[in-house]
Protein backbone atom coordinates (compact mmCIF):
# COMPACT_ATOMS: atom_id res chain seq x y z
CA UNK A 1 0.00 0.00 0.00
CA UNK A 2 1.16 3.80 -0.66
CA UNK A 3 0.85 5.60 2.90
CA UNK A 4 1.48 9.24 3.08
CA UNK A 5 2.68 10.66 6.17
CA UNK A 6 2.56 14.82 6.62
CA UNK A 7 3.82 17.20 8.58
CA UNK A 8 1.78 19.96 9.22
CA UNK A 9 2.87 23.73 8.85
CA UNK A 10 3.26 24.97 12.71
CA UNK A 11 1.35 28.09 12.07
CA UNK A 12 -0.37 30.57 9.84
CA UNK A 13 1.87 32.82 7.54
CA UNK A 14 2.09 36.03 8.95
CA UNK A 15 2.18 35.10 12.79
CA UNK A 16 4.41 35.03 15.64
CA UNK A 17 6.07 31.68 15.91
CA UNK A 18 9.62 30.69 16.95
CA UNK A 19 9.48 27.38 14.51
CA UNK A 20 11.00 28.02 11.25
CA UNK A 21 13.07 31.05 12.95
CA UNK A 22 14.84 29.20 15.76
CA UNK A 23 14.95 25.80 15.32
CA UNK A 24 13.58 23.20 13.08
CA UNK A 25 14.01 19.61 14.00
CA UNK A 26 12.99 16.55 11.63
CA UNK A 27 9.90 15.05 11.81
CA UNK A 28 11.18 12.40 14.15
CA UNK A 29 7.23 10.95 15.11
CA UNK A 30 6.94 10.24 11.21
CA UNK A 31 10.23 8.88 10.61
CA UNK A 32 9.83 6.81 13.70
CA UNK A 33 6.15 5.33 12.44
CA UNK A 34 7.15 4.81 8.93
CA UNK A 35 9.68 2.23 10.13
CA UNK A 36 7.13 0.17 11.68
CA UNK A 37 5.75 -0.45 8.00
CA UNK A 38 8.69 -1.22 6.17
CA UNK A 39 7.08 -3.83 4.01
CA UNK A 40 4.65 -0.46 2.37
CA UNK A 41 5.68 2.18 0.43
CA UNK A 42 5.87 5.30 2.30
CA UNK A 43 6.47 9.13 1.84
CA UNK A 44 6.85 12.27 4.34
CA UNK A 45 6.13 15.43 3.27
CA UNK A 46 6.85 18.24 5.46
CA UNK A 47 4.54 21.16 4.46
CA UNK A 48 7.10 23.11 6.65
CA UNK A 49 9.39 22.91 3.22
CA UNK A 50 7.79 22.63 0.94
CA UNK A 51 5.42 25.55 -1.21
CA UNK A 52 1.88 25.31 -0.56
CA UNK A 53 0.44 23.33 -2.74
CA UNK A 54 2.75 20.57 -2.54
CA UNK A 55 0.05 18.16 -0.44
CA UNK A 56 -2.63 18.66 -3.50
CA UNK A 57 -0.08 17.99 -5.97
CA UNK A 58 1.41 14.66 -3.76
CA UNK A 59 -2.45 13.22 -3.37
CA UNK A 60 -3.29 13.73 -6.80
CA UNK A 61 -0.54 12.37 -8.41
CA UNK A 62 0.48 9.67 -5.86
CA UNK A 63 -2.64 8.65 -4.81
CA UNK A 64 -2.04 7.29 -1.28
CA UNK A 65 -4.17 4.45 0.19
CA UNK A 66 -3.60 6.02 3.66
CA UNK A 67 -2.34 9.66 4.77
CA UNK A 68 -1.47 10.55 8.43
CA UNK A 69 -0.49 13.26 10.17
CA UNK A 70 0.26 14.56 13.68
CA UNK A 71 -0.43 17.29 15.76
CA UNK A 72 0.54 19.14 18.65
CA UNK A 73 -1.85 22.25 20.24
CA UNK A 74 -0.61 25.52 18.20
CA UNK A 75 -1.27 23.35 14.69
CA UNK A 76 -4.12 21.37 15.41
CA UNK A 77 -6.06 23.16 12.75
CA UNK A 78 -3.36 22.84 10.42
CA UNK A 79 -3.11 18.98 10.78
CA UNK A 80 -7.08 18.63 10.58
CA UNK A 81 -6.59 20.84 6.99
CA UNK A 82 -4.17 17.96 6.25
CA UNK A 83 -6.99 15.07 6.53
CA UNK A 84 -9.57 17.18 5.17
CA UNK A 85 -8.11 18.00 1.99
CA UNK A 86 -6.94 14.25 1.46
CA UNK A 87 -10.91 13.66 2.15
CA UNK A 88 -11.36 16.29 -0.53
CA UNK A 89 -9.22 14.73 -2.85
CA UNK A 90 -9.28 11.14 -2.33
CA UNK A 91 -12.42 10.32 -0.10
CA UNK A 92 -11.21 6.14 -0.33
CA UNK A 93 -8.32 7.31 1.66
CA UNK A 94 -7.99 6.22 5.14
CA UNK A 95 -7.38 9.31 7.15
CA UNK A 96 -5.02 9.02 10.50
CA UNK A 97 -3.84 11.09 12.64
CA UNK A 98 -1.84 11.18 16.31
CA UNK A 99 0.42 12.86 18.46
CA UNK A 100 0.23 14.78 21.63
CA UNK A 101 -2.70 17.14 21.42
CA UNK A 102 -5.10 13.94 19.50
CA UNK A 103 -4.05 11.71 22.63
CA UNK A 104 -5.10 14.63 25.02
CA UNK A 105 -7.80 15.69 23.50
CA UNK A 106 -9.54 13.22 20.84
CA UNK A 107 -12.50 14.83 20.61
CA UNK A 108 -11.22 17.96 18.97
CA UNK A 109 -10.81 15.40 15.51
CA UNK A 110 -14.33 13.72 15.63
CA UNK A 111 -14.78 14.93 12.35
CA UNK A 112 -15.86 12.99 9.46
CA UNK A 113 -12.99 13.44 7.62
CA UNK A 114 -10.97 11.73 10.14
CA UNK A 115 -11.50 8.40 10.56
CA UNK A 116 -8.72 7.08 12.85
CA UNK A 117 -7.09 8.57 16.15
CA UNK A 118 -4.17 7.45 17.24
CA UNK A 119 -3.49 8.00 21.37
CA UNK A 120 -0.43 7.45 22.43
CA UNK A 121 2.94 5.88 20.76
CA UNK A 122 2.33 4.89 17.46
CA UNK A 123 4.54 2.73 15.94
CA UNK A 124 2.76 -0.68 17.02
CA UNK A 125 -0.50 0.80 16.91
CA UNK A 126 -0.09 2.05 13.50
CA UNK A 127 1.64 -1.47 12.11
CA UNK A 128 -1.56 -3.13 13.76
CA UNK A 129 -3.91 -0.50 11.95
CA UNK A 130 -2.26 -0.63 8.65
CA UNK A 131 -2.51 -4.14 8.49
CA UNK A 132 -6.40 -4.18 8.84
CA UNK A 133 -6.61 -2.16 6.68
CA UNK A 134 -5.17 -4.17 4.07
CA UNK A 135 -6.92 -7.21 5.14
CA UNK A 136 -10.35 -6.50 6.98
CA UNK A 137 -11.05 -2.87 7.28
CA UNK A 138 -12.09 -3.66 11.14
CA UNK A 139 -9.85 -2.57 13.42
CA UNK A 140 -11.83 -3.69 16.29
CA UNK A 141 -9.25 -4.67 19.31
CA UNK A 142 -6.37 -2.66 18.48
CA UNK A 143 -5.24 -0.77 21.64
CA UNK A 144 -4.86 2.45 21.17
CA UNK A 145 -7.38 3.51 18.60
CA UNK A 146 -10.56 5.85 18.18
CA UNK A 147 -11.58 4.68 14.93
CA UNK A 148 -14.94 5.46 12.80
CA UNK A 149 -16.88 2.29 11.24
CA UNK A 150 -18.54 3.22 7.73
CA UNK A 151 -21.66 4.15 9.49
CA UNK A 152 -19.81 7.12 10.71
CA UNK A 153 -20.23 5.61 14.59
CA UNK A 154 -17.01 5.95 16.52
CA UNK A 155 -15.36 3.28 18.48
CA UNK A 156 -12.92 3.56 21.09
CA UNK A 157 -10.61 0.88 22.08
CA UNK A 158 -8.47 0.22 25.58
CA UNK A 159 -5.16 2.05 25.87
CA UNK A 160 -1.95 1.07 24.42
CA UNK A 161 0.36 1.03 27.64
CA UNK A 162 3.38 2.03 26.60
CA UNK A 163 6.01 -0.59 27.90
CA UNK A 164 8.30 -1.37 24.94
CA UNK A 165 11.73 -0.66 25.85
CA UNK A 166 13.11 1.44 23.15
CA UNK A 167 15.99 -0.74 21.73
CA UNK A 168 13.17 -2.63 20.49
CA UNK A 169 11.40 -0.35 18.29
CA UNK A 170 12.88 0.15 14.75
CA UNK A 171 15.41 2.71 13.99
CA UNK A 172 13.30 5.62 12.29
CA UNK A 173 13.53 5.69 8.77
CA UNK A 174 16.02 9.15 8.36
CA UNK A 175 15.83 7.92 4.77
CA UNK A 176 12.53 9.32 3.79
CA UNK A 177 13.59 12.90 4.61
CA UNK A 178 17.13 12.75 2.54
CA UNK A 179 15.23 15.23 -0.04
CA UNK A 180 15.26 17.51 2.78
CA UNK A 181 18.37 16.82 4.47
CA UNK A 182 20.88 19.71 5.34
CA UNK A 183 17.31 21.99 5.73
CA UNK A 184 17.31 21.50 9.61
CA UNK A 185 18.46 24.00 11.83
CA UNK A 186 18.96 25.28 15.63
CA UNK A 187 19.99 28.53 15.58
CA UNK A 188 22.74 28.71 13.14
CA UNK A 189 23.50 25.28 13.46
CA UNK A 190 22.92 23.32 10.35
CA UNK A 191 22.95 20.96 8.85
CA UNK A 192 21.20 19.02 11.85
CA UNK A 193 19.65 15.69 12.12
CA UNK A 194 17.53 15.08 15.25
CA UNK A 195 17.21 11.94 17.31
CA UNK A 196 15.04 10.67 20.73
CA UNK A 197 17.02 9.05 23.18
CA UNK A 198 13.99 9.27 25.70
CA UNK A 199 10.34 9.12 26.04
CA UNK A 200 8.61 10.77 29.41
CA UNK A 201 9.75 12.65 32.04
CA UNK A 202 9.74 11.78 35.98
CA UNK A 203 8.80 15.14 36.92
CA UNK A 204 4.60 15.92 37.02
CA UNK A 205 5.12 20.04 36.35
CA UNK A 206 1.39 21.16 36.14
CA UNK A 207 1.77 22.92 32.79
CA UNK A 208 2.68 20.09 31.23
CA UNK A 209 1.53 17.65 29.34
CA UNK A 210 4.58 15.04 28.39
CA UNK A 211 4.22 12.92 32.04
CA UNK A 212 0.43 12.53 31.21
CA UNK A 213 1.09 11.87 27.33
CA UNK A 214 3.80 9.25 28.55
CA UNK A 215 1.69 7.57 31.40
CA UNK A 216 4.58 8.99 33.99
CA UNK A 217 6.72 6.03 32.56
CA UNK A 218 10.55 6.86 31.56
CA UNK A 219 11.74 4.89 28.86
CA UNK A 220 15.16 4.98 27.84
CA UNK A 221 17.30 4.16 24.53
CA UNK A 222 20.93 2.37 25.73
CA UNK A 223 24.00 4.18 25.25
CA UNK A 224 24.85 1.48 22.48
CA UNK A 225 21.80 2.68 20.66
CA UNK A 226 22.04 6.28 20.97
CA UNK A 227 25.55 5.76 19.52
CA UNK A 228 24.42 3.84 17.11
CA UNK A 229 22.03 6.36 15.98
CA UNK A 230 24.50 9.31 16.00
CA UNK A 231 27.35 7.40 14.43
CA UNK A 232 24.32 6.91 11.16
CA UNK A 233 24.07 10.38 10.88
CA UNK A 234 25.89 11.93 8.25
CA UNK A 235 25.09 15.91 9.56
CA UNK A 236 27.87 17.08 11.97
CA UNK A 237 25.48 18.24 14.42
CA UNK A 238 22.78 16.59 16.21
CA UNK A 239 19.92 17.55 18.31
CA UNK A 240 18.90 15.05 21.03
CA UNK A 241 15.50 15.79 21.26
CA UNK A 242 14.72 14.37 24.76
CA UNK A 243 12.37 16.29 27.20
CA UNK A 244 15.07 15.82 29.84
CA UNK A 245 18.20 13.99 28.65
CA UNK A 246 20.23 14.89 32.00
CA UNK A 247 18.56 12.24 34.42
CA UNK A 248 19.94 8.94 34.61
CA UNK A 249 23.72 9.02 35.18
CA UNK A 250 24.74 5.22 34.62
CA UNK A 251 23.37 5.81 30.63
CA UNK A 252 25.18 9.11 29.94
CA UNK A 253 28.74 7.51 31.41
CA UNK A 254 27.89 4.54 29.23
CA UNK A 255 27.21 7.00 26.18
CA UNK A 256 30.25 8.93 27.08
CA UNK A 257 32.62 5.70 26.73
CA UNK A 258 30.53 4.41 23.71
CA UNK A 259 31.48 7.76 22.06
CA UNK A 260 35.48 7.64 23.04
CA UNK A 261 35.52 3.98 22.37
CA UNK A 262 33.96 4.75 18.74
CA UNK A 263 36.04 7.78 18.34
CA UNK A 264 32.46 9.23 17.30
CA UNK A 265 32.65 12.81 16.85
CA UNK A 266 29.63 15.13 16.99
CA UNK A 267 28.48 18.20 17.82
CA UNK A 268 25.70 17.46 20.05
CA UNK A 269 23.27 19.64 21.38
CA UNK A 270 19.69 18.19 23.98
CA UNK A 271 17.59 19.88 26.94
CA UNK A 272 18.11 19.65 30.70
CA UNK A 273 17.73 20.88 33.77
CA UNK A 274 19.46 23.33 35.40
CA UNK A 275 20.07 21.94 38.79
CA UNK A 276 21.00 18.48 37.51
CA UNK A 277 23.66 20.37 35.84
CA UNK A 278 24.98 22.38 39.27
CA UNK A 279 25.11 19.11 41.15
CA UNK A 280 27.16 17.35 38.32
CA UNK A 281 29.77 19.62 36.90
CA UNK A 282 32.18 16.49 36.19
CA UNK A 283 29.53 14.87 34.34
CA UNK A 284 29.27 17.79 32.46
CA UNK A 285 32.94 18.28 31.86
CA UNK A 286 32.78 14.78 30.51
CA UNK A 287 29.76 14.95 28.21
CA UNK A 288 31.52 18.74 26.66
CA UNK A 289 34.56 16.69 26.39
CA UNK A 290 32.57 14.34 24.10
CA UNK A 291 31.00 16.95 21.61
CA UNK A 292 28.13 18.25 24.17
CA UNK A 293 28.01 22.13 22.94
CA UNK A 294 24.64 23.42 23.32
CA UNK A 295 21.81 23.13 26.60
CA UNK A 296 18.18 24.07 26.06
CA UNK A 297 17.31 24.28 30.13
CA UNK A 298 14.37 25.89 31.82
CA UNK A 299 15.38 28.66 34.16
CA UNK A 300 11.78 29.71 34.32
CA UNK A 301 12.45 32.53 37.03
CA UNK A 302 14.32 34.92 38.61
CA UNK A 303 13.14 34.84 42.25
CA UNK A 304 13.22 32.01 44.83
CA UNK A 305 9.36 32.18 45.54
CA UNK A 306 8.79 31.92 42.73
CA UNK A 307 10.64 28.91 42.20
CA UNK A 308 9.35 27.15 45.44
CA UNK A 309 5.75 27.82 44.07
CA UNK A 310 6.04 26.41 40.22
CA UNK A 311 7.34 23.41 42.15
CA UNK A 312 10.32 23.46 40.18
CA UNK A 313 12.16 21.63 42.41
CA UNK A 314 15.45 24.00 42.01
CA UNK A 315 16.87 26.87 42.98
CA UNK A 316 17.90 30.51 42.18
CA UNK A 317 21.33 29.73 43.59
CA UNK A 318 21.74 26.36 41.39
CA UNK A 319 20.13 28.51 38.16
CA UNK A 320 23.40 30.47 38.90
CA UNK A 321 25.86 27.86 38.84
CA UNK A 322 24.69 25.93 36.05
CA UNK A 323 25.39 28.68 34.40
CA UNK A 324 28.45 29.12 35.32
CA UNK A 325 28.95 25.45 34.79
CA UNK A 326 28.12 25.66 31.39
CA UNK A 327 29.90 28.97 30.48
CA UNK A 328 33.28 27.68 32.30
CA UNK A 329 32.71 24.05 29.65
CA UNK A 330 31.65 25.92 26.51
CA UNK A 331 28.41 24.84 26.38
CA UNK A 332 25.81 27.56 25.05
CA UNK A 333 22.85 27.83 27.21
CA UNK A 334 19.29 28.53 25.56
CA UNK A 335 17.23 29.96 28.62
CA UNK A 336 13.81 29.53 29.12
CA UNK A 337 12.17 31.85 30.84
CA UNK A 338 8.46 32.33 32.03
CA UNK A 339 6.37 35.54 32.33
CA UNK A 340 3.23 34.89 34.23
CA UNK A 341 -0.04 36.72 33.09
CA UNK A 342 -0.26 38.82 36.51
CA UNK A 343 2.43 40.22 36.03
CA UNK A 344 3.56 43.91 36.89
CA UNK A 345 6.31 46.43 35.16
CA UNK A 346 8.34 45.93 37.93
CA UNK A 347 8.08 42.07 37.90
CA UNK A 348 9.33 42.40 33.89
CA UNK A 349 11.93 44.64 34.67
CA UNK A 350 13.33 42.11 37.86
CA UNK A 351 13.55 39.03 35.11
CA UNK A 352 15.08 41.51 32.32
CA UNK A 353 17.35 42.12 34.72
CA UNK A 354 18.63 38.68 35.87
CA UNK A 355 18.91 37.21 32.62
CA UNK A 356 21.65 40.18 32.12
CA UNK A 357 23.70 38.68 35.02
CA UNK A 358 24.03 35.55 33.18
CA UNK A 359 25.45 34.06 29.66
CA UNK A 360 22.73 32.97 28.17
CA UNK A 361 22.67 32.96 24.10
CA UNK A 362 19.28 32.58 23.75
CA UNK A 363 16.85 33.55 25.97
CA UNK A 364 13.67 32.35 25.21
CA UNK A 365 10.91 34.32 27.08
CA UNK A 366 7.63 32.55 26.90
CA UNK A 367 3.98 33.32 28.72
CA UNK A 368 2.71 30.29 31.49
CA UNK A 369 0.15 29.29 29.79
CA UNK A 370 -2.36 26.27 30.23
CA UNK A 371 -1.91 23.96 28.03
CA UNK A 372 -5.01 21.64 27.05
CA UNK A 373 -4.87 18.20 28.52
CA UNK A 374 -2.80 19.70 31.20
CA UNK A 375 -3.78 19.81 34.76
CA UNK A 376 -3.37 23.63 34.69
CA UNK A 377 -5.90 23.73 31.82
CA UNK A 378 -8.38 21.75 33.62
CA UNK A 379 -7.91 23.98 36.57
CA UNK A 380 -8.30 27.35 34.34
CA UNK A 381 -10.35 26.75 31.62
CA UNK A 382 -13.33 28.64 32.99
CA UNK A 383 -11.07 31.71 33.80
CA UNK A 384 -9.62 31.37 29.64
CA UNK A 385 -10.12 34.43 27.47
CA UNK A 386 -9.93 31.81 24.45
CA UNK A 387 -9.78 28.47 23.83
CA UNK A 388 -8.48 29.17 20.36
CA UNK A 389 -5.56 26.85 19.54
CA UNK A 390 -3.56 29.83 17.41
CA UNK A 391 -2.97 31.81 20.84
CA UNK A 392 -1.87 28.69 23.09
CA UNK A 393 1.93 29.23 21.87
CA UNK A 394 3.44 30.39 24.41
CA UNK A 395 3.48 33.61 23.08
CA UNK A 396 0.01 34.93 24.21
CA UNK A 397 -1.76 35.44 27.56
CA UNK A 398 -4.58 33.24 27.15
CA UNK A 399 -5.54 34.16 30.81
CA UNK A 400 -6.87 37.68 31.81
CA UNK A 401 -3.62 40.51 32.63
CA UNK A 402 -2.90 42.28 35.52
CA UNK A 403 -2.33 44.85 33.46
CA UNK A 404 -3.88 46.25 30.31
CA UNK A 405 -3.41 43.94 27.35
CA UNK A 406 -1.54 46.40 25.34
CA UNK A 407 0.33 47.57 28.19
CA UNK A 408 1.47 43.64 28.73
CA UNK A 409 2.58 43.46 25.70
CA UNK A 410 4.52 46.58 25.68
CA UNK A 411 6.79 44.86 28.59
CA UNK A 412 6.56 41.82 26.67
CA UNK A 413 7.99 42.79 23.28
CA UNK A 414 10.93 44.56 24.25
CA UNK A 415 12.56 41.77 25.23
CA UNK A 416 14.32 41.39 22.19
CA UNK A 417 16.82 44.10 23.22
CA UNK A 418 16.42 44.17 27.07
CA UNK A 419 18.13 41.13 27.27
CA UNK A 420 21.34 41.62 24.76
CA UNK A 421 24.02 42.15 27.19
CA UNK A 422 23.24 38.32 28.25
CA UNK A 423 23.52 37.46 24.26
CA UNK A 424 26.63 39.41 23.67
CA UNK A 425 28.41 37.83 26.43
CA UNK A 426 27.29 34.25 26.08
CA UNK A 427 28.69 34.60 22.16
CA UNK A 428 31.96 35.72 22.78
CA UNK A 429 32.61 33.10 25.38
CA UNK A 430 31.29 30.21 22.72
CA UNK A 431 34.02 32.23 20.19
CA UNK A 432 36.10 31.51 22.38
CA UNK A 433 35.58 28.40 23.55
CA UNK A 434 35.01 27.08 20.02
CA UNK A 435 36.84 29.71 17.43
CA UNK A 436 36.91 26.28 14.83
CA UNK A 437 33.30 25.48 15.10
CA UNK A 438 32.03 29.23 14.93
CA UNK A 439 34.41 30.02 11.58
CA UNK A 440 32.61 27.21 9.75
CA UNK A 441 29.14 28.03 11.10
CA UNK A 442 29.98 31.83 9.79
CA UNK A 443 27.30 31.24 6.44
CA UNK A 444 24.82 29.78 8.83
CA UNK A 445 25.18 32.90 11.34
CA UNK A 446 24.74 34.98 8.63
CA UNK A 447 21.61 33.30 7.05
CA UNK A 448 20.11 32.97 10.77
CA UNK A 449 20.53 36.88 11.64
CA UNK A 450 18.46 37.26 8.30
CA UNK A 451 15.98 34.26 9.31
CA UNK A 452 15.86 36.27 12.33
CA UNK A 453 15.27 40.06 11.59
CA UNK A 454 12.24 40.13 10.60
CA UNK A 455 10.92 38.01 13.63
CA UNK A 456 12.84 40.55 15.69
CA UNK A 457 11.16 43.11 14.23
CA UNK A 458 7.33 41.64 14.39
CA UNK A 459 8.52 40.65 18.02
CA UNK A 460 9.38 44.54 19.10
CA UNK A 461 5.86 45.63 17.58
CA UNK A 462 3.65 45.08 20.63
CA UNK A 463 0.85 45.70 17.83
CA UNK A 464 1.77 42.58 16.37
CA UNK A 465 0.50 40.31 19.12
CA UNK A 466 -2.83 42.59 19.96
CA UNK A 467 -3.21 42.04 15.79
CA UNK A 468 -2.47 37.83 16.19
CA UNK A 469 -5.24 37.88 19.21
CA UNK A 470 -8.00 39.86 17.21
CA UNK A 471 -11.12 38.67 17.19
CA UNK A 472 -10.19 35.73 19.40
CA UNK A 473 -10.70 36.12 22.83
CA UNK A 474 -14.10 35.01 22.77
CA UNK A 475 -13.29 32.70 26.22
CA UNK A 476 -15.70 32.63 29.13
CA UNK A 477 -12.76 34.60 31.14
CA UNK A 478 -12.33 37.56 27.90
CA UNK A 479 -14.45 39.45 30.11
CA UNK A 480 -13.00 39.52 33.24
CA UNK A 481 -10.13 41.49 34.95
CA UNK A 482 -7.40 40.16 36.35
CA UNK A 483 -8.26 40.68 39.78
CA UNK A 484 -10.92 38.12 39.43
CA UNK A 485 -8.58 35.62 38.91
CA UNK A 486 -7.46 33.64 41.90
CA UNK A 487 -3.57 34.23 41.88
CA UNK A 488 -2.71 33.16 45.65
CA UNK A 489 0.49 33.78 47.46
CA UNK A 490 3.23 31.91 46.81
CA UNK A 491 2.83 29.60 50.06
CA UNK A 492 -0.99 28.97 48.95
CA UNK A 493 -1.65 26.04 46.27
CA UNK A 494 -2.40 27.41 43.09
CA UNK A 495 -2.53 25.13 40.10
CA UNK A 496 -0.57 28.48 37.80
CA UNK A 497 1.92 28.50 40.88
CA UNK A 498 2.97 24.61 40.36
CA UNK A 499 3.60 24.98 36.90
CA UNK A 500 7.39 25.20 35.86
CA UNK A 501 8.99 22.04 34.33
Amino acid sequence: MRILLVMPTPFETGRLGLENVVWLSEPVALTSVAASVPEHEVRILDLRLEPEDMLVKTLGEWLPDIVGTTSMTTDAYQAKAVLRTAKQVLPSALTVIGGHHPTLCPDEFDCDYVDIIVQGEGELTFQELVACHQHSGDYSGIDGLCWRDPAGVRHIERKRHQTVALDDLPTPNRGLIKQYQGRYFFTAVQPMASIFTSRGCSFDCNFCAIWEFYERRVRYLSAKGIADQMQACDEPYVFVLDDNFLVNKKRILALCDELETRNIKKYWMTQGRCDWVADNPEIMRRLADNGLVGLLSGYESNDEDSLKALRKKSTWDKNIRANEIMAELGIFSTGIFMVRPDWTVEQFDELYAYINTLMVGIPLITILTPLPGTELYRAKKDQLVTHDHRLFDLLHPVLPTRLPREEFYRQFSRSVDAVKPSIRRSLANFRRKHPKMVLKLIPNILRFYARTFRYQAMHRDYRTFLRDEEGLLVGPGAHLSWDAIDYPSADEPDPLRSAAK
